[in-house]
């Protein structure tokens, strides 16, 4: 079986009595049992190689390409690899030359344009793109195959999938395939976790969505890199050396259910906080809490709290679009007809909301007749204004981080839009006691909001709670005329 790399073999012969008469060229390069061979003989459209450190995926990416050089497809067969900078391509690059001068001897490299070319006329460029703006820079251009090296250090994949549309090709036969490597951590963990559904749907089973090419993901592990482990004898005793739980099981077993780098690394534990469904006692204090969102997705939970004062989200509303980050543009009218159904049976179960809180942003008008709280009210569902004044998200932040740390914070397994982007959410760079707002924080503002319904006023030392429009005076603006201090039993 002839892979066409200059005549090398990339697999064992086949042993027919034939090719036992043919010389054998040296091998080069061939690929390791397991993670590595399945990534190179993938039929899918778009497979996912991801596991431990020293798996070998970049080798494997990297081949990925070259196998189908003189095959006959010439210039025809072009590619484009992708890394989030341009600095970050420095290691990828030394590793091409490492093999490809070796096993295409008439290959070249371009170090200005960062370009191979073959004899036979493939070509490979290495490139970098950010935001899916940056997809502009290659709209109409044609790459049968393309790679991105370590997906996760991605904050979301609109640049990935917009580049999609650009891999095609005329040529009769042509292989069309998207190919990308990454290990379970970094800035997109959640949204590369969520693509491939890793903990839902096993490696190897290929994912069938509509209006989408299928897609696959293939783990890998430093156990299969023989060679690695062989040649370094201790790079598996430094990894396994890590203290950081969390490091060591991303960077050794190649584990998903990992939060390394996160706001709530350390703090955050599923196998704690997050509880399968069951019915919420009428008996309990139940409150909601929303952070409003038309081209951003909104997020509204409903919150339960039992006796002994342990908080609950029971409930999710999320209005996400079909991309990353963008919303459903769901009127305020149509949110509250969803959320009013919603709680069609709630009242006969006992429960009463008498504490509904919002983003204050949603009072303001700006211009408009009437505010998206009064659009709220006007359908049947009243908001009172969230507490997000100066040092609130701080505040928020450390309740969150407290009601975790003591286990009174419980999440449903149902809320799914949740348990997507609140672990993973990174730290703020410039201020690291808060999240970072440009990543998805939809539903941990919510969140914040719901579980601040009580706090100490500024100064005053005295608890403020938060009422109902039914309770407070609301100006013309649907801003809120006066806050009130006073017993908590008021909310109850």
């Amino acid at each position: 079986m002839n892979d066409g790399l200059s005549g090398n073999r990339a697999f064992p012969a086949l042993g027919t009595e034939e090719e036992k008469k043919t010389p054998v060229p040296r091998v080069i390069w061939q690929p390791l049992p397991g993670s590595q061979t399945a990534f190179l003989t993938c039929p899918v459209f778009e497979a996912l190689l991801e596991g431990t450190r020293g798996g070998g995926k970049t080798d494997a990416l990297l081949m990925s390409f070259a196998r189908h050089c003189g095959r006959g497809f010439g210039e025809h067969w072009r590619g484009a690899l992708f890394r989030l900078t341009y600095p970050q391509l420095a290691d990828v690059v030394a590793k091409s030359k490492r093999w490809f001068y070796a096993i295409f001897p008439g290959a070249k490299f371009n170090e200005s344009e960062y370009r191979w070319t073959w004899p036979t006329g493939e070509i490979l460029y290495f490139r970098y793109g950010a935001t899916e703006d940056d997809y502009w820079n290659y709209h109409g251009h044609e790459y049968p195959w393309l790679g991105f090296e370590e997906l996760t250090n991605w904050r979301d994949l609109s640049f990935f999938e917009a580049m999609f549309s650009t891999c095609r090709s005329s040529f009769p036969g042509m292989p069309r395939m998207v190919r990308a490597t990454c290990n379970p951590f970094g800035v997109g963990h959640s949204a590369v976790k969520a693509r491939y559904r890793i903990g839902e749907v096993d490696p190897g089973i290929v994912i069938h969505e509509p209006g989408q090419q299928p897609r696959v993901r293939i783990h890998s592990s430093i156990y299969e890199n023989t060679h690695l482990l062989k040649n370094d004898p201790n790079y598996l005793p430094t990894l396994e050396a890590i203290t950081d739980p969390n490091r060591k099981k991303a960077w050794l077993a190649g584990d998903w259910d990992i939060h390394v780098g996160s706001f709530l690394e350390g703090v955050w534990d599923a196998a704690r906080h997050v509880v399968e469904p069951f019915v919420i006692p009428s008996s309990w204090t139940v409150w909601k809490a929303m952070d409003w969102g038309y081209a951003a997705p909104y997020a509204v939970y409903w919150f339960a709290m039992d006796p002994d004062g342990c908080i609950y989200l029971w409930r999710e509303l999320y209005g996400a679009g079909e991309k990353a980050g963008q919303g459903s543009r769901e009127t305020a009218a149509e949110v509250a007809e969803k959320i009013r159904k919603i709680e069609e049976r709630d009242e006969r179960l006992g429960y009463t909301y008498r504490i509904n809180l919002a983003d204050p942003s949603i009072f303001s008008k700006n211009g408009a007749d009437r505010s998206i709280g009064q659009i709220f009210r006007d359908n049947g569902v009243r908001w009172a204004e969230a507490w997000n004044a100066k040092g609130s998200r701080i505040n928020g932040a450390q309740e969150i981080i407290r009601l975790l740390t003591e286990d009174k914070l419980k999440i449903f397994a149902t809320c799914k839009h949740w348990l997507r982007t609140v672990p993973a959410l990174p730290p703020d760079e410039l201020n690291p006691e808060d999240v970072d707002t440009t990543a998805e924080d939809h539903a941990w503002d919510a969140t914040r909001y719901g579980v601040m319904r009580r706090r100490r006023s500024p100064g005053s030392g005295q608890e403020t709670v938060s009422r109902t429009e039914d309770e407070i005076d609301i100006r013309e603006d649907g801003r809120h005329a006066m806050s009130f201090s006073g017993n908590p039993k008021a909310w109850r």
